[in-house]
């Protein structure tokens, strides 16, 4: 296989806007358009404008929950009360203080705010909601206590209410989360196998590898949300029955992703595939789709599944009986199989240690966290000055948009800066629309609901499209606090500042202490090569130790996807260098395959065989060497010659090929000097 045939080139449309469709959420759509549906509501009944920042509050409240046990939610919802509360009411205060008090008082919430990401994703989420509260309260001025005191307590509000309506009044199903993402594992193995039933033994190099590229990293990104999903639910409810059931499904799923990735490498090198096989599999994707809709349910043994799975084992007895038919009938056995509940380990108790100290651990300047929080405090409190020098209305907006779209590296920010814009222009055509036909307050009340329903349910699924009714949302909350105001100078407003903002993100990325995502590039091609290697190592090893074999599998999976997600960082960041580009993306494939092989040969061989010990040994040996080769960027090592017979075997001699296709893919990131020339191919490679 060549390299160019080995790595297709990603779009870069593609690999910079993420689009989830699966991740719609229409119940924290409902959720969310309640809390501030209603304050705003209540606000136009009573004639009280304040009340806008309590309908304001009650929408980042939702936005800042980030699910899973109450004790999780609880603690973040207050979290983010208390720290928002307290940058909006700073930013307020010090707006009716000039200027320079207000640029000082967003420099440091935003420095603060960015700091906290140290405390895991959750916290991420609220420090930035947190700055974004700083930035937008900077706008309204308070020139008393009792309006600063007013606007506090309407903003606490608006916090505590939305805490009510989703700990309280409105709950969710407290195993929904964790039945969500078994469901989402099976459905990622239903397309996986409904994709490898479209690919036929014929079928050219390329197709296989896009199969490879499109469905494994889906499917072991679902495994491991699936499985941190559960780890969050056992915390907070215990090892309840249900819970037990869906521990034993995530277990199964982790061994039918096995035998698929097993019968995608011998299906690839067979010599052909009849209708039958094919039918099979698109049977076996019909189990997984109605087993993924069970769980979702919570009807996790229905009928129609199981009679499902009854004609498929029926299908599967019509086979020829060959290696593919024994994969199909192992995957039948794993489904049918009641299985063990996996062992929990009891996690000790965390020693006690101050909250300071993550932070502690950043006071450096070669620490990422610092680096981002420094450079998204100078961004947004420039964009700030220069608001109100140029003497701005509603100019929060930009500022607002800095901190939205400034990531820590350039790679992902640009793409967040287009989606940002693009919504924005988009969203605020929309909102000068809605300006033309609704005009009471009442019908604005009316469209704040459907508006915010919207926004929460796609938050997910693409960035832009939640940009873009979140533009509208907002329009329509401000002419409720702010009467007489034009709806489309309002959205056209906001549009303009959102693109100044974005692009003001971009040039902060890329102007201040930039991190570039290249750097880590080769590291974790390293980490690939490492992981698949050590895998394929254990597979031909003679005691075939499967808890062992199992879990270099899992780390082979999720270390080829950090692999894959650096290079689209970096295909982003330096889309121009193809060639390191194209061989970086080889080297993941390669190591992909050589992961298939390695399966396919430890699920369908019945016994070890002679020598299998010594080329096993041998695998682990060069991928380990190359993988250091890579990580320190030295010229690869001289070639250990394999051992006798490896390339008469077809089994060995595949995986010997993917070995010295990856030793050739590698020496395009290494110095050139002393390249080793890798042996040649012989009998069948």
């Amino acid at each position: 296989m060549s390299r160019a045939a080995a790595a297709p080139r990603p779009s870069l449309i593609r690999a910079a806007i993420a689009v989830s469709p699966r991740s719609l959420s229409l119940g924290e759509g409902l959720r969310a358009a309640a809390s501030c549906a209603v304050v705003v509501a209540i606000g136009s009944l009573l004639h009280a404008p304040i009340l806008a920042w309590a309908a304001i509050a009650a929408f980042w409240t939702c936005l800042a929950d980030p699910g899973g046990p109450n004790r999780d939610r609880v603690r973040a919802l207050a979290g983010f009360t208390l720290l928002s509360g307290a940058f909006a009411v700073a930013g307020a205060a010090a707006a009716a203080q000039g200027w320079p008090w207000a640029t000082a008082v967003v420099f440091l919430c935003a420095l603060v705010g960015s700091a906290v990401r140290v405390y895991g994703a959750a916290a991420r989420q609220i420090g930035t909601l947190a700055v974004v509260a700083c930035v937008v309260a900077v706008d309204h001025h308070t020139p008393t206590p009792a309006a600063l005191a007013e606007f506090a307590a309407a903003y606490l509000g608006g916090c505590a209410w939305a805490m009510l309506l989703a700990l309280s009044i409105w709950r969710i199903h407290p195993f929904r989360p964790a039945r969500e993402g078994i469901a989402t594992v099976y459905r990622s193995l239903a397309a996986m196998t409904a994709g490898l039933a479209r690919l036929d033994a014929g079928a050219a190099p390329r197709d296989w590898v896009l199969h490879a590229q499109r469905y494994r990293h889906a499917v072991r990104s679902a495994i491991e949300t699936g499985r941190a999903t559960l780890d969050r639910t056992l915390r907070g409810r215990g090892l309840a029955a249900p819970l037990e059931r869906l521990l034993l499904a995530l277990d199964r799923a982790e061994r039918v992703f096995a035998r698929l990735i097993a019968l995608s490498d011998l299906r690839q090198h067979a010599s052909g595939s009849g209708p039958q096989e094919r039918l099979a599999l698109r049977r076996l994707a019909m189990v997984l789709y109605r087993q993924a809709h069970a769980f979702a349910a919570g009807r996790e043994d229905s009928a129609p599944w199981r009679r499902s799975l009854d004609r498929l084992d029926g299908l599967i007895g019509t086979l020829d009986g060959g290696p593919v038919a024994a994969g199909l009938r192992a995957i039948v056995d794993q489904l049918r199989s009641a299985g063990e509940t996996p062992e929990v380990q009891a996690r000790p108790a965390a020693a006690r240690r101050s909250w300071l100290a993550p932070l502690r651990a950043q006071l450096s300047w070669r620490s990422e966290v610092l680096r981002h929080a420094l450079r998204c405090a100078v961004a947004t409190a420039g964009a700030v000055m220069l608001s109100h020098i140029l003497g701005l209305p509603y100019a929060y907006w930009m500022a607002m948009a800095v901190v939205l779209v400034l990531q820590p590296s350039v790679a992902t920010t640009w793409p967040r800066a287009l989606e940002r814009a693009v919504g924005s222009v988009l969203g605020g055509a929309l909102a000068a629309l809605l300006g033309l036909v609704l005009h009471t307050p009442l019908a604005l009340t009316a469209a704040v609901f459907p508006l915010a329903i919207a926004t929460m349910a796609v938050r997910s699924v693409n960035y832009g499209l939640f940009v873009f009714f979140l533009t509208p949302l907002f329009v329509l909350v401000i002419e409720l606090s702010q009467p007489g105001s034009s709806e489309p100078a309002l959205a056209w407003m906001r549009a303009l500042y959102n693109v100044l903002g974005s692009a003001i993100g971009v040039l902060g990325g890329l102007l201040l202490w930039p991190s570039r995502e290249g750097r880590q590039l080769r590291p974790a091609l390293a980490a690939a090569i490492e992981a698949n290697g050590r895998y394929a190592a254990l597979a031909f090893a003679p005691d075939r130790d499967e808890a062992a074999i199992e879990e270099a599998r899992r780390a082979a999976g999720l270390a080829s996807g950090n692999a894959e997600a650096a290079h689209g960082r970096t295909l982003l960041e330096a889309w121009w260098q193809r060639d390191a580009l194209d061989a970086a993306l080889s080297i993941v494939i390669l190591a992909r395959q050589l992961a298939g092989a390695a399966a396919a040969a430890w699920l369908h061989r019945p016994d070890a065989r002679a020598g299998d010990a010594a080329f096993g040994q041998w695998i682990g040996a060069e991928t380990a060497a190359l993988a250091e080769a890579l990580r320190r960027g030295t010229a690869l090592p001289a070639a250990a010659p394999p051992p006798d017979g490896a390339r008469e075997d077809p089994e060995r001699s595949r995986l010997l090929q993917e070995v010295l296709l990856l030793q050739a893919a590698a020496e395009h990131l290494v110095p050139t000097e002393h390249k080793r020339v890798p042996p040649p191919l012989a009998g069948g490679g």
